[in-house]
């Protein structure tokens, strides 16, 4: 049978079949449209630094610490600049420093940008990223030109020539007019490092300089160029082709230990730019924004592949149903010449057109769920004609040819095989005594919601009690205003004034956050002995502030002390402390013990932690307030900030607003999953009510001769639907154990965690259960009430 003459029969059965065609052709664009959104979603994962040039020769210099048992993405200065004299290796090098934060000036308007870096020129050549405009001549040279991205220079300049034009930048106060010495190509999203204005080293170490102000005395900026003494840089190196990293890294390693000492150790080591993004979770990095999560990976191309499996055997099911209605059809064709190679390739053909048909409206659906599904990845990504998106393509169409494929042969194979005597004679002739197969593959869907259903309802139960969780300190009427550039002492007079206002106190950073200081002291007990506490600079009268609970001495206070050391319960047994009030750390003399409370987030067991007393070091301040009329309170801070000098924005965040922004991937894997359960579901739904459709039309003779001899609508209900619960009890069987061993490997990441309870399963089965009879008892009923008559007129 030609092509033309096969595509006319397929599209003939087709139309003939407008039910099933619909319920396979939807199922198949929910299932290929997902795995079009992961596939994007992971080859810009995975793809993660690649549109750097020499991404594969790229190193990132990293430095172990014994002191504090870490190691660190930052490193000495001046490490490029040894490595690329003393090893031939090393063909270049260039520095990254993060300013982070820093404001723009636009009109009248300051607006803050995050993405700023200072580096070299030699950053553009070693990483490939184009200038579009301008020249990087004398920009490391001077400390008063930038670099923007094509995307600011849109932002700040619109249609003109940004070259020469000025830009203001502010820090802490601070501006520096800044001339535009260049227009750089946008960095891709995926990339480690993000930058849209570049600044040069020298901005970079003046910035470093005034930012570590001791006392009024500033550090001299050369010192920082030749002293392996400061860790405040990344160094990355662009090594020849065919390097032995294992060589290099030795001799870099040698280099380190020639320039360490006993209070700053140097161990380094070589870490690849394709590795930075998964293979960063033990590094201490602070310039990373983000990291990659390989098993979060790995889970989503597996739930994606259920979910094209579940797809796939909707049309399996209906077809290989709808194949024993045909049987004469193909005996007929048998005995009119034809052979079995043909009908199974007809099948094969028929199969394969209705994924062909799904796939563009598949791509359709992705295009136009992603960006609405990107903020449950977190993640930008958009289908753009583009390399990337031709490779995820191809993929996706080898995908829905292969699903078309295997899908037509295995239904053909099987029906194809129907004895050609038995047919004609009439004889019932099915594909399997108890069509197993058939019953396998529905509870296989079944199982899939059931197991993502639970796995769902367990993270929402987990991130509520990493909500609800007592932290060690009063989160109610509790915010933080970052304080920029306004003076700490005198915008706390000015609040404190308000009642509504019960305290306040500056910190360096305000519980629960992400940011750690690592603190490396002797032992109280024994002074030889080095000992690693987390470290924390305040100001007065942070525990009340906190609420938190003092178990010993007493908080900061201006009459009773004006130095010391607060330290918390873990603490005392890892310093060494007996007596502890009085005892002397390296860090100033013990005056009090608070209760341990969680710094971080519940994924880290309670640490030790040494709070320290200097209000100067303040990034932050802590309010606690009355929860009566918040609005107004709220409305008086921001009046006060404007009055209390300064440039900085007046922003705050309450307690929750942190905690949401800490467990945001674990919030955003809860609704991915929840999402997929319920588009597995929904496929599975449409199969079984298909299913349902072909089952109620061969059992259509069946419920006639039961109704003509005194079956009662509710038995036959319960004859037609009693396989659906069957069918939900076995997946139930054989979910619940897969997913609570799933559940809990992923409760391991967590310190604290909440109980795996029973109920989580029992409701999942549940509502499998509801959904499915909800599902099939429509058509249940409509069988069970139809006139025997009508079945059995002509028999």
């Amino acid at each position: 049978m030609n092509f033309r003459n096969k595509l006319i029969v397929s599209l003939r059965h087709l139309k003939a079949d407008k039910t099933n065609t619909f319920i396979s052709v939807t199922g198949l664009i929910l299932g290929l449209g997902i795995v079009a959104v992961i596939l994007v979603y992971v080859l810009n994962e995975y793809g993660y630094n690649s549109s750097f040039a020499n991404n594969d020769r790229i190193y990132r210099v990293l430095n172990y610490n014994r002191n504090d048992n870490n190691t660190w993405a930052n490193t000495p200065f001046i490490i490029g600049k040894t490595a690329k004299e003393r090893f031939a290796e090393v063909t270049d090098y260039a520095h990254q420093y993060n300013i982070g934060n820093i404001d723009v000036k636009k009109n009248n308007e300051f607006i803050p940008e995050e993405d700023v870096i200072c580096t070299e020129s030699s950053f553009f050549s070693m990483f490939g990223v184009d200038i579009l405009q301008g020249s990087l001549d004398d920009f490391d040279d001077t400390e008063r030109k930038i670099l923007i991205s094509k995307k600011m220079a849109e932002k700040y300049f619109g249609p003109e020539d940004p070259l020469g034009k000025t830009l203001t930048l502010r820090y802490k106060g601070k501006e520096s007019e800044m001339e535009v010495a260049a227009v750089f190509r946008d960095i891709p999203q995926n990339s480690s490092i993000k930058a849209t204005l570049v600044a040069s080293i020298d901005y970079g170490l003046k910035h470093l300089a005034d930012n570590i102000n001791t006392n009024g005395v500033t550090p001299d900026e050369t010192s920082f160029r030749e002293a392996w003494q400061g860790v405040f840089f990344t160094n990355y190196l662009l090594l020849e082709n065919g390097t032995d990293i294992g060589v290099l890294e030795t001799k870099i390693e040698e280099a380190g230990i020639e320039y360490s000492s006993v209070n700053f150790p140097i161990s380094l080591s070589l870490q690849a730019l394709n590795d930075i993004y998964f293979g960063s979770e033990k590094i201490v990095d602070n310039h990373r924004k983000e990291q990659g999560n390989f098993s979060m990976l790995l889970v989503l191309v597996f739930v994606g592949i259920l979910i094209l499996l579940t797809a796939s055997i909707n049309y399996l099911n209906l077809a290989s149903a709808k194949a024993m209605t045909q049987v004469k059809t193909f005996a007929v064709r048998k005995v009119c010449g034809a052979q079995r190679k043909s009908i199974i390739g007809q099948m094969i053909f028929e199969s394969t057109l209705i994924t062909l048909i799904a796939l563009p409206f598949a791509v359709i659906a992705a295009r136009l769920a992603l960006p609405y599904l990107s903020d449950m990845l977190g993640k930008d990504y958009t289908i753009e004609m583009n390399s990337q998106s031709a490779v995820s393509f191809s993929i996706l169409a080898l995908i829905t040819l292969a699903t078309g494929i295997l899908s037509g042969a295995i239904v053909s194979f099987r029906a194809s095989r129907f004895g050609l005597v038995n047919v004609l004679k009439g004889n019932k002739v099915d594909i399997g005594n108890k069509q197993y197969a058939r019953k396998a593959m529905v509870v296989f869907q079944i199982t899939i919601f059931i197991a993502l259903i639970s796995t769902m309802l367990l993270v929402q139960k987990q991130v509520r009690y990493a909500f609800n969780k007592d932290m060690g300190f009063a989160k109610q009427g509790l915010i933080r205003v970052p304080l920029g550039d306004h003076d700490l002492d005198l915008f706390k007079e000015g609040i404190t004034k308000n009642p509504n206002v019960l305290s306040a106190s500056g910190t360096l950073w305000m519980p629960p956050s992400s940011n750690k200081m690592y603190v490396s002291i002797p032992k109280v007990s024994n002074r030889t002995e080095m000992v690693k506490v987390n470290g924390l600079f305040v100001d007065y009268g942070f525990a009340e502030t906190m609420g938190m609970k003092i178990i010993m001495g007493s908080d900061f206070d201006k009459e009773k002390n004006n130095s010391g050391v607060l330290v918390n319960e873990s603490a005392i047994e890892t310093l060494g402390l007996t007596d502890v009030l009085g005892e002397e750390t390296a860090f100033g003399t013990v005056v009090g013990v608070v209760s341990d409370f969680n710094m971080f987030s519940i994924h880290e067991a309670i640490a030790p932690m040494l709070i320290g007393l200097n209000p100067a070091m303040s990034q932050n301040i802590a309010i606690r307030l009355r929860t009566e009329n918040l609005p107004e309170t709220i409305k008086f801070l921001e009046e006060t900030w404007k009055e209390t000098g300064g440039t900085s924005t007046f922003t705050f965040d309450f307690t929750n607003d942190i905690l949401r922004e800490m467990y945001e991937a674990d919030i955003r894997f809860s609704k991915m999953i929840g999402l997929l359960a319920v588009i597995a579901i929904c496929i599975a739904s449409l199969g079984l009510f298909g299913l349902s459709l072909l089952i109620g039309k061969q059992r259509i003779k069946e419920i006639g001769v039961r109704k003509v001899n005194g079956a009662k609508v509710s038995e036959i209900l319960t004859m037609l639907n009693k396989d659906i619960v069957v069918w939900v009890v076995i997946a139930f069987a054989i979910a619940t154990p897969i997913a609570y061993f799933a559940m809990n490997k992923w409760l391991e990441n967590f310190a604290y965690k909440t109980t795996l309870s029973w109920w989580i399963f029992a409701l999942a089965g549940v509502l499998a259960l509801g959904i499915a009879l909800l599902t099939v008892s429509w058509q249940s009923w409509r069988a069970a009430t139809r006139n025997p008559v009508e079945a059995l007129r002509y028999e």
